[in-house]
């Protein structure tokens, strides 16, 4: 007979296979859901077919790249599909397909079948790799530098070359509904992705500390990841203005505990919109020890202010690693542009707290402060959301002109300790006061520890129509730069 040839995907579903049979048919038909809306984000024209322990994807070679991106499966192949009735048909088409490509090196034949067959795998690895002998420079089983893969299931044949690896894990929405409290930085995104890996349908909350730029900032990470990888679900994102809580906190509460405080007013904002949703739990990309928020004495006081489980899927992940990732998964440079808060915390955080100090520290806190905050909460559906690239060049510069005036945001205590000579010292909080006494006609730079509440802070005043620049990299990045600086 002769042999219609057509190009397919082989995608190959690992521990989806390995579930009972009401759970892998459930998983098996949320996978094919998710795959179909990847190639259709993605702009992709596909056919999509299900066997036992496979998938079959009729679709281009553009979408292997999609494909791997979708949770649940572990490699995806690209081959030649065809229909036989003999194995000297599966024989010939193999030569046909692979003899030029065995030419000068070494091989091997790796068969599998499924079904009932008048032939073995054995018989098809040795018949085919027979008729390639002679185009190659022989058989290497150990260590080959090509190797042919066959596939036979019932009357169809499958002939590929290569294997490609995928992320595995489960299909996104298969493991219930959870929220990630996110910054946008490397953290808390490569956190919400292993939740994502293991079958999480993940929505997103942002505790905004700083304003407009780094909601936007934040968004568009968020937003990198659920469109590279969350495919299955409809994510949001909820932002909630945290300023009036944190102007209230470095009011009223003991600087050491601050962060703690804070963590925990964060939790608290996330439970709140998990019970909206009705989701299980709440996701941090918390590791231990990195930072004094995350000691376990602190840890142990954040969870406390909230019931709903608090999962840390990097909590035994080194920095390095955690970035490592970030970079893998395609968000390192969008995080990098998301800075932390500066001037929130205090100087010297306490790395062991206890729990009934927090809750002292807590009561000082006006209630009607959180509420506003709960109250102020947006909801973002991140696929319908227009990102616009942010171009930071207008609002950073690494320079400072003589004839600018610099205001430095940064808390007192750090300012004490070294400024720029001349540069002035404003809350960052108390920045919407000291407007009404800045000059519209002068020139303003910037500056907190990192940068990322100066280019907040320029930012806004740009849109107001003033001369303002933050400096690139903040306080840190200035006094390896410049000299004379007085403390």
């Amino acid at each position: 007979m002769e042999n219609k040839l057509r190009d397919v995907l082989i995608v190959r579903l690992g521990e989806v296979t390995i579930k009972g049979k009401k759970s892998r048919d459930r998983f098996e038909k949320k996978l094919i859901e998710n795959i179909k809306e990847a190639l259709r984000l993605s702009g992709l024209q596909g056919e999509v077919k299900r066997e036992y322990g496979r998938i079959y994807v009729y679709s281009s070679q553009e979408a292997i790249k999609v494909l791997r991106r979708v949770f649940g499966i572990t490699s995806i192949s690209s081959a030649v599909e065809f229909e036989f009735e003999t194995l000297g048909e599966i024989v010939e088409v193999a030569y046909q397909l692979f003899c030029d490509k065995v030419k000068g090196k070494t091989f091997a034949v790796k068969a599998r079948r499924t079904g009932t067959h008048s032939f073995t795998s054995m018989d098809i690895a040795r018949e085919v790799g027979e008729r390639l002998y002679p185009c190659s420079r022989g058989v290497d089983l150990e260590n080959p530098e090509f190797t042919v893969y066959i596939e036979v299931r019932g009357n169809k044949a499958y002939l590929f070359q290569d294997v490609v690896k995928a992320y595995g894990g489960l299909p996104v929405g298969v493991e219930g509904r959870i929220v990630a409290l996110v910054s946008g930085g490397f953290d808390s995104i490569v956190a919400a992705w292993y939740m994502l890996k293991r079958g999480a349908e993940v929505h997103f909350v942002f505790c905004n500390m700083a304003g407009e730029l780094t909601e936007r900032l934040v968004a568009s990470v968020v937003k990198m990841l659920v469109d590279n990888w969350g495919y299955g679900y409809s994510p949001k994102l909820y932002v909630a203005d945290f300023r009036p809580l944190v102007k209230e906190l470095r009011k009223k509460v003991d600087p050491g505990l601050l962060g703690v405080v804070l963590k925990r007013y964060m939790y608290r904002t996330a439970e709140h919109v998990a019970r909206k949703i009705n989701a299980l739990g709440i996701v941090t990309g918390e590791s231990l020890g990195q930072v004094s928020s995350q000691t376990l004495e602190n840890l142990y006081s954040s969870s406390t202010a909230v019931s709903l489980p608090v999962y840390r899927p990097l909590i035994g992940m080194d920095k390095e690693e955690i970035i490592a990732r970030a970079r893998e998964i395609g968000t390192y440079e969008a995080s990098a542009r998301v800075k932390e808060v500066c001037g929130v915390y205090s100087v010297h955080p306490r790395t062991r707290s206890r729990l009934e100090e927090v809750l002292r520290e807590e009561e000082k806190i006006d209630k009607t402060v959180f509420e506003g905050v709960v109250s102020s909460l947006r909801e973002i559906d991140l696929r319908t959301l227009g990102i616009q690239a942010e171009s930071l060049d207008e609002v950073e510069i690494s320079t400072i002109d003589p004839d600018s005036i610099v205001i430095d945001l940064r808390p007192p205590e750090k300012y004490r300790e070294g400024h720029v000579p001349g540069s002035i010292n404003i809350d960052f909080a108390e920045l919407p006061v000291a407007l009404e006494k800045l000059d519209p006609n002068k020139k303003y730079i910037f500056i907190c520890d990192e940068g990322g509440l100066s280019r907040e802070a320029a930012y806004t005043l740009r849109k107001l129509g003033y001369k303002a620049w933050s400096f690139r990299g903040g306080y840190r990045a200035l006094s390896r730069k410049l000299d004379g600086l007085s403390s």
